[in-house]
């Protein structure tokens, strides 16, 4: 982590500490010790089974309904305790994979989106609300408080660790933290609230079913994305074993177009369509013969024919498998050039689209920066100096101008890139 990241996360502590503080004694503690320990067992042990969301580095914590039902039963200082202690999960004390500064960050986090709910919730005299339309409306406008706090403080110290903007990485976090989800959480513990006041800590193993028949059906969504993955890395390993140079190359241009991306100001959410398109760049070359793409002398007029269609191959097949409607247009388009003398369709300038010339840019570098049958890998420097006069004809100069600002901030960043793939 950046120093920077750690300095937040020190703050972000220390806001949790004083709310803590702040919410414990102004506000009375409502449960009795039987209460705090059911809840908070049941939240431990669902905190155990998270959900995880392929490819986001994101889980779904299922402890999250029990913290919020406590906090609807017996309002803000069961709130932080529940979310500060029965959030844990084993795994977070695995510190030789998990640094211990995730685990500061992940319980103040929870302890400031609990403690801002629940104070909202004894502002508004939730605890003494009788059940009806305003009841309602207070717990789902603490859930959404909740929901926003949670993704906002994310967004934060992932934009400062990651270099990245705020605002983008907000907008993706916002996509990617359904507030749908919470919602679902919301409506259970909202019921399981209601009948613990009514009938008791007996109705708490029967909640325990639909919670985990909720985990099971954000396992199958997110089953979706899983499959989609490993089809990706399956076509990624095809294309090593048809041409390792092509599959090593495409996991070199997608980590390149990806931040060249981020420099240009694009959305996370945009990003990872980028990156996912970059993976797949040269999927139709699969139906190439090895001796043109490997041939050290110049290609006959038959050869660039087969060539030519790479392009439109590679999006006819992306189709078949991308979750994206976009990236087998942007793949279709890598190989046209900013003057319009490129294929398959001779696009010029901005006609082209931005994510097809931001891939184009990326291509251009490590084609010339490695080595190839017919070319000669050259340093970065001598690199700059070829893509400076091929901007304005082949490449977009801002592209082009984004990339070198990549460059300049960490260079030796590609090259030991390079080596690990090459070994």
């Amino acid at each position: 982590m950046r120093k920077e990241t750690g300095r937040i996360i020190y703050i972000l502590s220390i806001i949790a500490i004083s709310l803590s503080i702040y919410i414990i004694k102004s506000y009375h503690f409502r449960a009795s010790l039987t209460d705090v320990i059911i809840l908070l067992a049941l939240a431990l042990i669902l905190e155990a089974f998270p959900v995880e969301i392929p490819g986001r580095q994101i889980a779904l914590s299922m402890g999250f309904t029990l913290s919020y039902a406590g906090i609807l039963l017996f309002g803000a200082p069961i709130g932080i305790l529940l979310n500060g202690l029965g959030s844990i999960s084993p795994e977070e004390f695995n510190f030789r994979l998990h640094e211990p500064k995730k685990f500061i960050f992940n319980r103040a986090n929870l302890v400031i989106c609990a403690g801002l709910a629940g104070l909202l919730y004894e502002i508004l005299n939730g605890p003494s609300l009788d059940f009806g339309w305003r009841y309602f409306l207070v717990a789902l406008s603490i859930a959404l408080v909740y929901w926003f706090s949670n993704v906002t403080l994310l967004s934060l110290v992932v934009s400062v660790d990651k270099g990245r903007r705020f605002i983008g990485t907000l907008a993706y976090y916002i996509s990617n933290i359904s507030i749908i989800t919470y919602l679902l959480h919301f409506f259970l513990a909202l019921v399981i609230a209601q009948s613990y006041k009514l009938l008791g800590p007996v109705v708490m193993p029967i909640y325990i079913v639909p919670i985990f028949i909720a985990r099971y059906l954000f396992i199958l969504a997110s089953e979706v994305s899983r499959t989609y993955d490993q089809a990706i890395s399956t076509l990624i390993k095809l294309l090593g074993v048809f041409d390792s140079y092509t599959s090593s190359h495409s996991l070199r241009v997608a980590q390149l177009a990806e931040d060249i991306a981020r420099e240009m100001g694009l959305s996370e959410t945009r990003i990872e369509r980028i990156r996912n398109a970059a993976l797949l760049h040269d999927l139709g070359k699969i139906g190439l013969s090895l001796n043109i793409l490997n041939k050290p002398d110049k290609l006959t007029k038959e050869e660039w024919t087969q060539i030519y269609k790479h392009p439109i191959v590679g999006e006819d097949l992306s189709k078949e498998i991308s979750r994206f409607k976009e990236v087998p247009l942007w793949i279709r388009h890598h190989h046209e050039r900013y003057n319009g003398n490129g294929y398959p369709d001779g696009l010029r300038g901005e006609y082209i689209p931005i994510e097809s010339r931001i891939i184009a840019c990326a291509d251009a570098f490590d084609a010339i920066t490695t080595d190839r049958p017919y070319s000669k890998r050259k340093g970065i420097e001598e690199a700059k100096i070829e893509l400076s006069k091929s901007a304005n004809s082949q490449l977009d100069p801002k592209v082009v101008s984004a990339l070198f600002r990549v460059l300049e901030k960490n260079s030796s960043l590609y090259n030991d890139l390079k080596i690990e793939k090459e070994k």
